[in-house]
C-alpha cells in the first residue's frame, strides 16, 4: 500500500481541548476512582489518589468536565463545600447509593490543577435556579470581598479559581428535563444573562465560555430537528451569550437484552463496533453545517451595544463505547477495555483531528471506572487500560497542523491514516484493525527524511486487555528507530494486525 502525505490547502490546527476528559458521580468514577479520603491507606493528596493523579498528569488532559452528566442537574454545590457536607442519594444511571459530597467544588478544582487540566463545570439547570448558579460562580471566581468569596477563602482558597468553561444544562432533551428546544432556549437565555461577568466596567474583556446543551447525536431525525430548532429559537430575539454547542454521541453496542460484552465477543462484534466508531465523522459534518446555517439566520444587531452571535463552536461533550452488560455491573457502567476499545478510541480521535476546523473541544466518557475509561481501580488496585496508551501516544498531535494523507493504491477498508506536522516533524498514525493481516506501507513525504521512530500498541488476540493481575499485557512501546535515512520516501513499513502505530518523522 502506498500513501502520500502533503500539506493541507486550508491550514487546520488541532485544538488540544479535543483530548478532554469527563468525570461524574456515577458508579465508582469518583468515589474510589479519584476520592479515597485523607485518612485512606491508599497514597493520596488531600484525599485524592496519587496513582490516578500521576497517571493523568502524564497525559495532561487539556480540559476536564464535572460534576455531570445527569448528576449535574440534581447537584447543589453548597452540599459539597465547607467542613459540614450534606449527604444525598444518587440515582444516576443505576448508581443508587448515598453520596457523601466529600469530593466537592474545591476538591475538583484542586484535582484539575494537579493534573494540569482546565475545568469545565456543568451547572444545575433542571432542579436548581439561576440564583444558585450565580452564587456558585461567585464562590468560585469572585475576587472582591463578598460573603461568597469569604466562604471560599474560609475553605482554604484565597485566590479566585478563574474558571472560564460553564455548561448550562446537560442532555436537556432527556434526563436533563425532557425539554423542547423552545423550553430549553428560554431557560438558557435566563441563565446565561444572569451569570456574573466579573467585569470592572462595561468594556472589560469577557473570558467566560458558555456551553449550550446540544443534540442526542445517536438519533438521526431528532438531532437534526433539535439543532435546527435551537438555532431558530436563538434567532427569534437578541441572542444571549453562547460559545459552544455540546453534542453527545456514544458508540452503542448493546446486544439482545443488553447482552453485549466488553470482553467476550467474536470477530463480527469486533468489526461492528469499529464500524460504529467510523460513523461519527458524518454526524460531525452534518451538525457543523446546521450550526453554520443557523448562524446565518440570526438577526443583524440594530444598536451599538448589541452583539452579533457570529460563531458557535461544535463540541463533543460525551463520547465512547458503551456495551449492554455495563448496565448490570455492581458499580454502575463499569467497563473493561480491550484492544477493540483502543482502536475505536484512536479512530474517534483521528476523526476529531481531521475535523479540527469544525470541532473545537471534546471530553471522553469517562476517565475512570466507567465505560471507555483510561484507568480502572478497585481499592488499592490500579491499572491503566489500553485506551490510556492511545491518549498518551496521541498527545504529540496537540497544536499541530493537519496534513492530507492520500492512499494512492491498494486501498484497504481495515486501515486508517492520519498525519499532522509541527515545524519539521511529522506525526503519522496508522490504525490496522484487520484481525489477521499485516500490511506493508510505502510513505511518500513532503521532504527529506532524516530520522524516524515507530511507537506501537499491538495485540496478539482481539480480547487482550490489562488486568489488575497482569497490568502490562497490552502497553505501547517504541519498536523501531532509524537515523540518517536521507530519503523522501519510507519503504516496506510493516503494520501489524490489531495495532495502532504513531510514527515520528523528522524532515531535513
Amino acid at each position: 500500500m502506498k500513501v502520500k502525505i502533503e500539506k493541507r490547502q486550508n491550514e487546520t490546527k488541532i485544538n488540544p481541548r479535543l483530548h478532554g476528559q469527563f468525570i461524574e458521580f456515577l458508579g465508582n468514577a469518583i468515589n474510589d476512582g479519584i476520592w479515597v479520603g485523607k485518612e485512606s491507606k491508599i497514597p493520596n493528596i488531600n484525599g485524592m489518589r496519587l496513582d490516578v493523579i500521576n497517571a493523568l498528569k502524564e497525559i495532561e488532559p487539556p480540559i476536564i468536565r464535572w460534576p455531570g452528566g445527569v448528576f449535574a442537574d440534581h447537584y447543589n454545590w453548597r452540599d459539597g463545600v465547607g467542613e459540614k457536607r450534606e449527604k444525598v442519594f444518587n440515582e444516576g444511571f443505576g448508581t443508587y447509593s448515598v453520596e457523601t459530597n466529600e469530593f466537592g467544588t474545591d476538591e475538583f478544582l484542586e484535582f484539575a490543577s494537579l493534573i494540569h487540566s482546565e475545568p469545565w463545570i456543568n451547572v444545575n439547570l433542571l432542579t436548581g435556579s439561576a440564583r444558585e448558579m450565580t452564587e456558585w460562580m461567585e464562590y468560585i471566581n469572585r475576587k472582591q470581598s463578598t460573603y461568597l468569596s469569604k466562604k471560599r477563602k474560609d475553605s482554604g482558597h484565597e485566590k479566585p479559581y478563574d474558571v472560564n468553561y460553564w455548561g448550562i444544562g446537560n442532555e436537556v432533551w432527556g434526563g436533563g428535563g425532557m425539554m423542547t428546544p423552545e423550553q430549553y432556549v428560554a431557560d438558557y437565555r435566563k441563565y446565561a444573562t444572569a451569570a456574573p461577568t466579573f467585569a470592572l466596567n462595561q468594556f472589560s474583556e469577557d473570558s467566560r465560555y458558555f456551553i449550550l446543551s446540544g443534540a442526542d447525536a445517536n438519533k438521526p431525525k431528532e438531532r437534526r430537528y433539535w439543532t435546527k430548532s435551537v438555532m431558530k429559537e436563538l434567532a427569534r430575539a437578541r441572542p444571549p451569550k453562547v460559545d459552544g454547542y455540546d453534542l453527545h454521541w456514544y458508540n452503542w453496542y448493546l446486544g439482545n437484552e443488553f447482552s453485549a460484552s466488553a470482553t467476550d465477543f467474536n470477530a463480527n462484534d469486533w468489526y461492528q463496533v469499529i464500524k460504529g466508531a467510523t460513523e461519527l465523522e458524518d454526524i460531525l459534518k452534518e451538525q457543523y453545517d446546521l450550526i453554520q446555517d443557523g448562524l446565518d439566520q440570526l438577526p443583524e444587531p440594530e444598536g451599538e451595544f448589541d452583539q452579533k452571535l457570529e460563531k458557535m463552536d461544535l463540541i463533543l461533550g460525551e463520547w465512547g463505547n458503551w456495551y449492554g452488560r455495563a448496565f448490570f455491573e455492581e458499580k454502575a457502567l463499569y467497563q473493561q477495555n480491550t484492544m477493540r476499545d483502543a482502536i475505536t478510541t484512536a479512530i474517534v480521535l483521528d476523526i476529531l483531528h481531521s475535523n479540527a476546523d469544525k470541532v473545537k473541544m471534546a471530553s471522553m466518557a469517562q476517565t475512570i471506572n466507567v465505560l471507555n475509561a483510561l484507568i480502572l481501580t478497585n481499592g488499592e488496585q490500579f491499572v491503566l487500560t489500553p485506551v490510556y496508551d492511545i491518549f498518551k501516544m496521541y498527545k504529540v498531535h496537540r497544536n499541530n497542523d493537519v496534513l492530507d494523507v492520500t492512499i494512492t493504491d491498494e486501498n484497504s477498508d481495515h486501515v486508517k491514516f492520519f498525519a499532522s506536522i509541527n515545524d519539521k516533524t511529522i506525526y503519522l498514525n496508522v490504525i490496522n484493525f484487520d484481525l489477521t493481516e499485516t500490511i506493508s506501507v510505502d510513505i511518500d513525504l513532503p521532504g527529506l527524511v532524516l530520522q524516524y521512530q515507530k511507537e506501537e500498541l499491538a495485540a496478539n488476540d482481539m480480547h487482550e486487555t490489562n488486568t489488575f493481575e497482569d497490568p502490562n499485557q497490552l502497553r505501547a512501546a517504541i519498536v523501531e528507530q532509524r537515523n540518517n535515512v536521507s530519503a523522501n520516501e519510507l519503504f516496506d513499513i510493516s503494520i501489524k494486525p490489531m495495532s495502532v502505530s504513531v510514527f515520528k518523522i523528522v524532515l531535513g
